[in-house]
């Protein structure tokens, strides 16, 4: 039987893939995957510290391709957003959080108000508040970021592409480095997962390696369908699941 540190080591390594290669998808996937392997109560965690390793690396290899005039104002954001959800923190039930995430993905893929109006954040630093406040709660709301920085940057030449990914590389870095610090001080031991974080930081790592390779050969539209299609089939599942088992 494959052990579940090698399976993870190779779900990150195609997560981590897929989001170096289109800037997104990777952990969302993840986090709907996560429950299956780990206790509800470390899911957003470990999610955290594995999509901290992939979008800093990812960073590393893109860093020059940074626009840095949004980082500064999320940031801000992102520090009263962390403020505001971490206080409730506490008081909210885990048992139910995989339940959350997937509706949550599924409204924000189908539901059209709501993309609607995700799509009319304009300013970086209410997205820095609503990006890293969703985190610590639904794991994954990077879609949101790119969203704005491909509305933001003409995606026409790769130049634009590598930018839109770079940038959301350490928009992102910025909000999983703080779900990490606050589940941390909120008590979390990481350490008694350590062979889990070691085989998932690991694939993380290598595949921000190999998506960034394959980014210049292989269009992103073929991508995003199937990356939809995908989310939509896991979040239902999780639904159902959580729903009637």
């Amino acid at each position: 039987m494959i052990s579940t540190e090698l399976t993870l080591f190779i779900i990150t390594i195609l997560t981590s893939t897929l989001a170096g290669i289109t800037a997104m998808g990777g952990g969302v996937i993840l986090v709907l995957i996560l429950p299956y392997f780990l206790p509800v109560a470390a899911v957003i965690p470990i999610h955290g510290a594995t999509q901290f390793a992939s979008n800093f690396s990812r960073l590393i290899l893109s860093f020059p391709d940074v626009i840095w005039r949004y980082v500064g104002q999320f940031f801000i954001g992102a520090i009263i957003g962390s403020l505001l959800v971490s206080f409730f923190l506490i008081q909210i039930s885990i048992e139910a959080m995989p339940f959350y995430v997937a509706c949550y993905l599924l409204l924000s893929l189908w539901c059209a108000p709501l993309a609607k109006l995700l799509s009319k954040i304009e300013n970086f630093y209410l997205l820095g508040v609503l990006q890293t406040g969703l985190g610590l709660l639904v794991g994954a709301p990077g879609p949101m970021t790119v969203t704005l920085l491909y509305k933001r940057l003409n995606t026409g030449r790769i130049e634009s592409k590598n930018q839109v990914i770079a940038t959301a590389s350490l928009l992102m870095a910025i909000t999983n480095a703080n779900k990490v610090l606050v589940f941390t001080v909120i008590g979390f031991q990481y350490l008694e997962y350590l062979s889990i974080l070691l085989a998932t930081i690991s694939g993380a790592i290598l595949g921000s390696f190999i998506g960034t390779k394959l980014r210049k050969s292989i269009p992103v539209h073929y991508f995003l369908p199937m990356m939809k299609i995908l989310i939509t089939l896991i979040a239902t599942h999780t639904v159902i699941k959580q729903l009637f088992f």
